[in-house]
């Protein structure tokens, strides 16, 4: 995979908000109005048979929204989010998506990305096949 889970993230984010700034690091100063946060919050492995796996990643987005009548702005994003936020486009389907406004005037969204891994194997597969035919009993 080319891009990480939080570029896809915050490819669907810009494609929802293009004009809405994208962090995942924080930021000396504080977070501009409006603004998300992306932040990777755990990761689960479950293994199955013939080396796959089932890895569960857990992201938080926090939205900071503007400052005046963030409760109405947040109330907006959230149900944007609800309606729009449901995949990563030829990826995977978020799962869990769980939001939560906050007493700091921050919208909270936790949800789940579960994929299923396995090793990828170079090794070459028959590259050519000898055959040696005929008819049974030399006939």
């Amino acid at each position: 995979m080319k891009e990480s889970i939080v570029e896809l993230i915050g490819n669907e984010l810009t494609e929802l908000y293009p004009n809405i700034q994208i962090n995942r690091e924080n930021r000396k100063g504080g977070f501009e109005e409006p603004s998300f946060f992306v932040q990777k919050v755990d990761t689960g492995v479950k293994p199955e048979l013939f080396n796959i796996q089932n890895r569960k990643y857990t992201y938080q987005v926090v939205y900071f929204p503007k400052v005046d009548r963030p409760n109405e702005d947040m109330e907006s994003v959230e149900e944007i989010l609800l309606d729009n936020f449901t995949s990563l486009k030829s990826y995977a389907t978020i799962r869990n998506r769980d939001f939560k406004q906050s007493d700091d005037n921050t919208l909270q969204m936790t949800f789940e990305v579960w994929i299923r891994a396995h090793e990828v194997d170079n090794t070459p597969k028959q590259e050519n096949m000898k055959f040696k035919g005929g008819i049974a009993n030399g006939n």
